[in-house]
């Protein structure tokens, strides 16, 4: 893929209704102020979980720090609002060839970043009473395919040495055996799975949470607001961010805009790829009532694909919506280098409703497909190595960026804000003990 086929532009207006979005927020449509302030301390691009942490996280450390967010349309309308709601770990599954790329050291960080975020994500909501569904849960991953049950369990097994000799204390995975997957998940096809402790939640509700205790604290939300261009005009001075509402001055300016930050911070065009994920919410089929891993939340693969599901009902008998992701590879392209998430594909809409759920409970176990609920897609920045882009911009004092979460970002932006935080107040002996090398901005190809 050349730089010249990955589009750069700003979220487009009129999304696909998500089913998290229904009903929306008050906060959805809010100005803090009616016209914009004309200065700023610090001025926050992009209303996610990856801005609005970045926020709290501010406020934390400075309470009197001036903050502005802008977002382009209404507030945590991107992938945090479209996400399948899961907050759950994942790069075990890499470990090894994590190591390989990256070095055991960086490999090791990874993991522990991702079960720090998830437990802490988790303990935050817990502290501050946050009503955003949360639900403790098992998660399994389950495949269908021996070959990469088997690189899972050497994943598994490379990562429990380096973190023995480490002295890194990491989470126990459960392994099941092809027997134990069938029988305990009755999924026929299942050659073997692995569990750990994990969350679901509305995604949206948390990030609108978030979002009003900053508001409490001072803080300007500012939706319906598109930021088109961040430029200095002259060295040392401040940043100016200009809307089509007007224009702030900024000492520092964050850009939390994961899939369109090259439309502000060209030298990322090549390097963060839009890709759109669909997600659908259908009723359960009519005989899947009761099956045991509807009380877990799953990640399925045949060792091409890759989806995933969670059951809303609580508790769990499989009564309440599904909700489903995956299928992007329907299309040879993967659903990439694709900035429109105001459409469905109707492709990727019979496989996500049709084809997953017999695919891997069986037909007799399925029985006849239930009610399609609601189907919506969101817009993810993958990047070319798989790994988020931490840090301030090369040469540009005052610039930062936080983006690129490769589709996973309910397991990486909370402790992302706390390491670009740390960053920006000057803890970097601090957060350096912890911030794998391998997402700071620095080693990005035509700017580090």
């Amino acid at each position: 893929m050349t730089a010249s086929k990955i589009p750069v532009g700003l979220p487009i207006p009129n999304p696909t209704n998500s089913y998290w979005q229904t009903p929306t927020h008050p906060l959805k449509d809010h100005r803090t102020t009616p016209k914009l302030p004309s200065s700023s301390q610090y001025v926050i691009v992009g209303s996610g979980v990856t801005g609005a942490s970045i926020a709290h996280k501010l406020l934390l450390s400075d309470p009197t720090a001036q903050i502005t967010l802008l977002e382009a349309r209404m507030a945590a309308s991107g992938a945090s609002g479209r996400n399948g709601g899961h907050c759950r770990g994942g790069r075990y599954l890499e470990f090894k060839n994590h190591a390989e790329r990256f070095g055991k050291d960086d490999a090791l960080k990874m993991d522990q970043w991702e079960e720090d975020n998830v437990k802490n994500v988790g303990a935050f909501i817990k502290e501050y009473g946050i009503e955003c569904d949360l639900r403790d849960v098992e998660s399994v991953d389950v495949t269908t395919d021996e070959g990469q049950f088997q690189e899972i369990l050497d994943a598994l097994k490379m990562r429990k040495e380096v973190a023995g000799k480490a002295g890194v204390a990491l989470w126990e995975h459960k392994i099941w055996s092809q027997e134990e997957a069938r029988k305990g998940l009755l999924i026929p096809k299942a050659v073997g799975a692995v569990s750990f402790p994990a969350y679901v939640l509305n995604p949206y509700r948390f990030v609108c949470a978030l979002l009003e205790m900053s508001l409490e604290k001072g803080m300007n939300l500012q939706t319906n607001t598109p930021v088109v261009e961040v430029a200095k005009q002259h060295p040392g001075k401040k940043w100016l961010v200009s809307t089509d509402r007007g224009d702030i001055e900024a000492n520092h300016v964050i850009l939390a805009t994961n899939a369109y930050t090259s439309a502000l911070y060209s030298p990322l065009a090549d390097f963060i790829i839009p890709t759109r994920g669909q997600i659908a919410a259908i009723r359960p089929g009519s005989k899947i009532a009761g099956n045991p891993a509807l009380k877990r939340t799953c990640g399925m693969s045949d060792g091409t694909s890759g989806d995933y599901f969670q059951s809303r009902q609580e508790p769990f008998t499989g009564a309440g919506d599904l909700i489903i992701g995956g299928g992007r590879r329907v299309f040879p392209t993967g659903e990439q280098s694709i900035l429109d998430d105001s459409k469905i594909r109707p492709a990727i809409s019979a496989y996500l409703t049709q084809t997953v759920p017999p695919k891997y409970f069986g037909r007799e176990n399925w029985g006849e497909d239930g009610e399609v609920v609601m189907e919506w897609t969101g817009i993810m920045g993958y990047t070319r190595d798989e790994q988020p882009v931490i840090g301030q911009a090369p040469g540009q004092d005052g610039l930062w960026i936080c983006a690129g979460s490769h589709g996973h970002g309910m397991a990486l932006t909370f402790q992302a804000a706390e390491a670009l935080v740390g960053l920006l107040t000057g803890r970097e002996a601090e957060v350096g003990k912890w911030l794998p090398d391998c997402f700071k901005i620095a080693r990005v190809p035509k700017i580090g």
